[in-house]
């Protein structure tokens, strides 16, 4: 329930969706984890594997709990770590690492 007014789960789905479509990575991500909570792994897989190549780290350790619970392939979970490998390593740079 909310605070002030109903929870409408369906219209917070259509505004995930929407910003998910326009990059918002935790976005995809709370795609992914509503997905999952519906049992849709395939689904959830999918949402999860785009926000980890996008770089979100939480993203690539759902995906890594769901190839250690079977509901993901060794394929699945490597691919998602390359692209979120890549991601880390596009954001890097020296004068980042410099000021740290």
């Amino acid at each position: 329930e909310g605070k002030e007014v109903a929870k409408d789960m369906d219209k917070a789905m259509g505004h995930y969706e929407t910003a998910a479509v326009c990059g918002h990575v935790s976005a995809r991500n709370n795609l992914g984890c509503e997905e999952g909570e519906a049992r849709n792994y395939e689904l959830a897989l999918q949402h999860m594997v785009i926000a980890a190549s996008l770089g979100h780290e939480k993203s690539l350790n759902m995906v890594k709990a769901l190839f250690m619970s079977g509901l993901a392939t060794k394929a699945d979970y490597a691919g998602a770590l390359r692209g979120y490998q890549n991601a880390i390593e596009e954001m890097s740079s020296p004068d980042r690492a410099e000021a740290k």
